[in-house]
């Protein structure tokens, strides 16, 4: 550390004197200290987690409408505004916005001299943005992805706009800006499990794209690509860490009915996939909030309580499959289902409409097509455990995609509810990538490659 500026803990690290790693470092734990968790360098923003919830002077949050206020209004100047996420979206928003204006254009050319040398945009032509989120895991990116959407809902939306409108079908469903917002803790119910770094750790990759409509400068539709559903999570889980929430948001629901329509009266203990457990690697108190918001989300996407039903039986029985136990006598290759564990096979086959005898079948053979004849193999027990546990991945896997799916129709442009669309030539979008937190564990598979 040479210079005086050295040692403040300046808002862009890119002003120091002299960048070396020292610095940088030293500017970024002087700012945290201080609860300055975001730094510029250049165009780039680096966050620090805080794992706490920051507030102004005045005791407001740092992410208060007052503040997307601030961040959105040009009478700010850039020297005003220090950074921000809100900083880096309305960057992103006003660059699109631009960029169709004849002479103007958006973006990091702006700011970019390399960029300057080519010739990137054509004036008056929509030039799309991005803001790509990385970093380790519980660097703070998915929290970091709804800040984000947060602030283009809100400084998009209309102030007369209705809560909630009517789809063609006839369903009351929430408004765009709404269902946008809505999309993240739904997600995050189904895809997102509790890790040793991280409560919260989202465990697949996301590419949000929201469109816009250039000319009212309002979100028109959104779509989202999920990539890479962490499937292993769904049968096992190392110690002190939890499967995706939504299995403790069922058991903490409150509601005994459901619960014993679903055969979850034995809580989290009662459930292999669930590692048998109890404590905090078993439903903890914010497990029942968080089911009131899941089935809201689910309702704001048009899904009705019959629906709803439906989506948490299957995901109900996901975790009947795992206590399907298999016996193989002594010196057999035989592997049959345990009878302790039939009524568990018999509930899964019932929450998904299966027959009993043909799933059991399927488990437990193996068909072979010889010379144009099909032959039954029976299965030892390994691979009927193999098999049982590859069914209730694909089972959950198939309900998350189909999942995003349904909030996808449910983000289409508006004139799904009778609003003229945008035409092409004036539509844009912002993208937003919450890819996963790179992770290294004791034993690192074949999935963990892909992700990391």
């Amino acid at each position: 550390l040479k210079s005086p500026d050295d040692y403040v803990g300046v808002d862009d690290c890119l002003h120091l004197p002299d960048i070396s790693e020292a610095s940088l470092l030293h500017t970024l734990k002087v700012r945290f200290k201080r609860e300055d968790i975001y730094t510029s360098a250049g165009p780039i923003l680096i966050s620090v987690n805080p794992y706490k919830s920051l507030f102004r002077p005045d005791g407001e949050s740092i992410y208060s409408e007052d503040e997307m206020l601030f961040y959105r209004t040009k009478q700010s100047t850039y020297e005003e505004k220090r950074p921000h996420l809100f900083e880096i979206a309305d960057r992103a928003y006003s660059a699109l916005m631009d960029s169709v204006k004849e002479g103007q254009s958006g973006g990091i050319e702006n700011e970019d001299p390399v960029l300057l040398m080519e010739d990137h945009h054509v004036p008056g032509k929509v030039q799309n943005q991005s803001i790509i989120i990385s970093g380790e895991s519980g660097a703070g990116k998915t929290e970091a992805t709804k800040i984000i959407m947060k602030f283009l809902a809100s400084i998009t939306r209309k102030a007369d706009k209705p809560s909630f409108i009517t789809s063609p079908d006839g369903k009351m469903i929430a408004a765009l800006e709404d269902r946008v917002l809505s999309s993240n803790p739904l997600l995050e119910s189904f895809g997102n499990a509790q890790t040793l770094r991280n409560d919260n750790s989202s465990r697949f990759g996301k590419f949000i794209h929201i469109n816009f409509d250039t000319l009212q400068g309002a979100i028109s539709g959104a779509t989202i690509s999920n990539y890479l559903l962490e499937k292993t999570r769904i049968t096992t889980q190392v110690e002190g860490e939890r499967n995706y929430h939504v299995f403790y948001q069922l058991l903490a629901s409150g509601d005994d009915q459901l619960i014993e329509e679903l055969g979850l009266k034995e809580g989290a203990e009662g459930f292999r996939y669930l590692g048998n457990r109890s404590g905090n690697s078993g439903v903890q108190p914010k497990d029942a909030t968080n089911y009131a918001e899941t089935k809201l989300c689910l309702k704001s996407i048009g899904l009705d309580e019959r629906q709803q039903k439906a989506v948490f039986s299957i995901a109900a029985a996901v975790l009947h499959l795992g206590n399907v136990e298999f016996d193989e006598e002594e010196g057999s290759e035989n592997a049959s289902v345990a009878p302790f564990s039939l009524p568990s096979l018999q509930r899964a086959c019932a929450l998904l409409g299966l027959d009993e005898a043909s799933l059991s079948e399927a488990i437990l053979t193996k068909r072979l097509i010889v010379n144009g004849k099909t032959i039954k193999k029976p299965q030892n027990k390994a691979l009927a455990i193999d098999k049982r546990d590859s069914l209730a991945m694909m089972t959950y896997s198939n309900l998350f995609v189909w999942l995003v799916r349904n909030v996808n129709e449910t983000l289409q442009n508006e004139s799904a509810s009778g609003a003229a669309p945008a035409s092409d030539t004036n539509n844009g979008f912002i993208g937003v990538l919450d890819i996963y937190g790179f992770e290294t564990f004791e034993v690192n598979g074949f999935e963990q490659l892909l992700i990391n």
